[in-house]
């Protein structure tokens, strides 16, 4: 089983890239082959003009991997531009794929936000998502760690369920 987490925000301090790099951890722990992208690595370009050579791998990558776990900061209540760049441009031939969403927020009271990206996903490529997010506010994180014992179980519950029914969607 191939899983790709993508980490879109761009922001230099994200919360969400310290989730999914908690997520990552815990999936190798599993010994689940799976790859981490930075989107803060990439020369994100609009879906209008030639996409850079990072997000030609990028989208090699989404077409290889058998699942993704999407990474997001809230923006107005909804997803970023950078993963708006991502899905416009690298997501044609996720048809069809199990994912799941990790999202960090400034508050406890957007955790509705994650619903554009699932709109999204299920409409545009029939994706299938797992029922269960990670969702965490600044208040889940203590100098650019999680300080919250039940993020951390929320994760690892996460990881479990994303590796289970994974498993048997692509058997």
């Amino acid at each position: 089983m191939k899983t790709l987490i993508i980490s879109s925000s761009l922001s230099p301090e994200s919360k969400s890239f310290i989730l999914c790099k908690k997520t990552y951890e815990k999936l190798i722990e599993k010994g689940i082959e799976v790859e981490m992208i930075d989107a803060r690595e990439m020369d994100l370009i609009p879906c209008h003009k030639t996409p850079s050579e990072g997000m030609n791998l990028l989208t090699r990558k989404v077409d290889l991997a058998d699942n993704i776990i999407i990474g997001m900061g809230v923006h107005c209540y909804s997803i970023n531009d950078g993963l708006k760049i991502i899905l416009d441009n690298c997501f044609a031939k996720s048809v069809g794929k199990f994912f799941g969403i990790i999202c960090a927020a400034g508050g406890d009271r957007s955790y509705l936000s994650t619903q554009h990206l699932t709109q999204i996903c299920m409409n545009e490529w029939r994706m299938i998502q797992l029922p269960r997010i990670i969702y965490a506010s600044g208040n889940d994180f203590e100098e650019n760690n999680i300080k919250n014992k039940n993020l951390l179980e929320r994760i690892d519950v996460f990881s479990e369920e994303f590796h289970s029914i994974g498993k048997k969607l692509i058997s």
